[in-house]
C-alpha cells in the first residue's frame, strides 16, 4: 500500500495547538507507516543547542519563531517522514506554503480546557508560553485555530488515545 503522494513526497506534518499530542502521535505515526519523525522543537534544540525554554528566556519568541521556521524548511527535501510541529509555526505567513504545498497536514484540534488540563503538571505550567494569564493564551489560542483550520484536516484529539488518532490518520492516507 502506498501512502506516497508524489507532491508531498510522503511528508505528513501535524499541526495544532501546544499539549495536542502532535509529538506523541507524531512517533506512534512515524513508526506505523516505516517513516522518519522529525519533532521541530528537538530539531531547534539540537541546532541551537539550548532547550526552548532557555531561548525564550534568552533570545525571546521571535528569534525562537526564526529557528522553528528554519528548522521546518531543512526537511522540505526529506522523503518519508512524520513531522511534529511547534504551536506556532504554521502562523507564521513564510511557513503557510510549507502546509500547502510540500506536505500533507494534519491538524490536531484540542479543546482550550482540555489544553490546560493537559498542560498543568502538580499545579505548575509546563510550556514557556503559558507563563502569561491564562486570557491571553485563550486570545492567543481563538486566534490561532482558523489557521490551523486551513492548513490541515481536522481530528478532535479530545478524549481520543494518541493510538486512535494514529489510526485515523493512516485511515485518510489510505483513502488518498
Amino acid at each position: 500500500m502506498s501512502m506516497v503522494n508524489k507532491k508531498h513526497s510522503g511528508r505528513v506534518s501535524l499541526i495544532g495547538f501546544m499539549a495536542s499530542g502532535k509529538t506523541t502521535v507524531g512517533g506512534l505515526l512515524s513508526k506505523r507507516l516505516g517513516f522518519k519523525f522529525k519533532d521541530i522543537d528537538r530539531l531547534v534544540e539540537e541546532t541551537v543547542g539550548k532547550t526552548i525554554p532557555e531561548i525564550f528566556k534568552t533570545e525571546g519568541e521571535e528569534k525562537f519563531r526564526e529557528y522553528e521556521s528554519k528548522a521546518l524548511w531543512s526537511l522540505k527535501g526529506e522523503e518519508h517522514i512524520v513531522i511534529s510541529t511547534g504551536g506556532g509555526a504554521p502562523i507564521e505567513e513564510k511557513n503557510r506554503s510549507f502546509f500547502k504545498e510540500y506536505s500533507f497536514t494534519i491538524f490536531l484540534y484540542i479543546s482550550f480546557d482540555e489544553m490546560v488540563r493537559r498542560t498543568f503538571k502538580g499545579g505548575k505550567r509546563i510550556r514557556p508560553l503559558l507563563n502569561k494569564p491564562l486570557e491571553e493564551v485563550k486570545e492567543l489560542y481563538s486566534r490561532r485555530l482558523p489557521v490551523y483550520e486551513s492548513l490541515g484536516v481536522k481530528i478532535n484529539t479530545d478524549n481520543v488515545s494518541p493510538m486512535e488518532i494514529c489510526n485515523r490518520i493512516v485511515d485518510l492516507l489510505k483513502r488518498r
